[in-house]
């Protein structure tokens, strides 16, 4: 009995860890009215807690590979343009004061749960609404778009993510800005269609994809993906293009939800031409 009891402490860490991976895998092959459930109810708190535990978990038996990948990120996030590009001022504006300039705030979260083999993968992050996260905010990463917010508690969110073939979102190719509809086929989480291209752009491999900025989800000029490979659609006139994603969401695990502060001025332009048509 003491041997057991002195198995038990050197290996404590170790038992618990495997019963909270336990836990997470029997949530994520549970049925889909059990998800659901998840999604809907008031369990979201609790689930959220458990995702959170693991990935504290995780981050504590792999410290060193987490922390070399959070300076290669901070690395990266320092090199990119991307925030230079969705920090947008507006040339004619007279105010002076930046706070007038701005138009997206970011607030940094960790993806403490992340789905990518099933048809309609999900993500779940570690703030919610006491932070000021609501539905429609965006989620973005150094190097692409993750998903878009659905339903928040007080301390965590849930987005439905780029790869569920319920989101469509508006994207663009970099270099000539012909813009169409991008979505996930639910076949092969690195790569993602682009539709609607019209036949007379000019398209090349390794071309980048970016949104476009005609929502009020994600800023304009965020890189998603390259141009892996595309083929004329006859029947439509445009083109079907292969993008493969820069980011590997089997491995996300920092990102930022965006705040438009212009959305509801936004929503209420869109309102106006829909009215108006």
């Amino acid at each position: 009995m003491r041997e057991f009891f002195n198995f038990f402490l050197k290996w404590r860490f170790f038992i618990f860890f495997f019963l909270l991976e336990s836990a997470a895998i029997f949530i994520s092959f549970s049925n889909s009215k059990f998800q659901q459930y998840i999604y809907d109810g008031s369990s979201n708190f609790m689930i959220g807690k458990i995702y959170e535990t693991i990935h504290k978990l995780r981050n504590y038996f792999l410290l060193e590979i987490e922390n070399k990948k959070l300076l290669n990120e901070n690395k990266r996030l320092h090199d990119a343009q991307i925030f230079s590009k969705i920090r947008k001022i507006s040339k004619d504006f007279k105010k002076e004061d930046i706070n007038y300039l701005q138009q997206y705030t970011f607030t940094p979260v960790q993806i403490i749960n992340n789905s990518i083999h099933e048809q309609e993968n999900y993500i779940t992050i570690n703030k919610g609404s006491v932070d000021g996260i609501k539905p429609d905010m965006g989620i973005i990463l150094y190097n692409g778009i993750a998903g878009i917010i659905i339903k928040t508690s007080p301390h965590f969110s849930i987005a439905i993510s780029l790869l569920n073939q319920k989101i469509k979102v508006n994207a663009r190719l970099k270099k000539n800005k012909y813009f169409g509809t991008l979505s996930w086929d639910g076949v092969d989480y690195e790569y993602v269609g682009l539709y609607d291209i019209p036949r007379h752009s000019t398209i090349h491999k390794g071309d980048i994809v970016e949104t476009d900025g005609k929502s009020a989800t994600f800023p304009e000029g965020i890189p998603i993906g390259r141009v892996h490979s595309y083929k004329l659609d006859e029947e439509h006139a445009n083109y079907i293009i292969k993008v493969k994603l820069m980011a590997n969401f089997s491995s996300i695990e920092n990102a930022y939800v965006v705040k438009n502060l212009l959305k509801e001025e936004w929503n209420d332009v869109q309102l106006y031409k829909v009215e108006n048509k």
